[in-house]
């Protein structure tokens, strides 16, 4: 199961599940690694959801998904984050929760980390 989009063709980004985690893959949709690192920089464009997941994953204090996933499956409350567009607002929810209310911007649109990644 995996989260794509792509942002005016440049570059395709989303959730990869492998048989034991979920990595976060960005590449060309042609499949190459053409042009410049300076190039492919600007033109790195992640879908909502993945970039969410990485604010969960630096919020948290962790370097990988799956470290963070690993940890909020054991526990009946998750980090959870706020989906409206520009607010980053992050507390501890249930882990099925998904209209969960933001204190940041007042609406029900945080939605926790297993539910955001696709495991509930």
């Amino acid at each position: 199961m995996g989260v794509r989009q792509r942002d005016g063709g440049h570059i395709e980004a989303g959730l990869l599940k492998s048989t034991n985690s979920l990595h976060l893959a960005i590449q060309h949709p042609n499949g190459s690694g053409a042009g410049s690192e300076e190039e492919n920089m600007s033109t790195i464009a992640l879908s909502n959801k993945a970039a969410k997941l990485m604010t969960l994953c630096d919020a948290e204090g962790f370097k990988y998904l799956d470290d963070l996933l690993a940890v909020s499956i054991t526990d009946s409350m998750c980090p959870a984050i706020c989906m409206t567009e520009g607010c980053d607002y992050t507390t501890k929810m249930e882990s099925d929760q998904d209209e969960g209310y933001c204190e940041a911007c007042g609406g029900n649109t945080v939605t926790s980390v297993l539910v955001l990644a696709g495991l509930i």
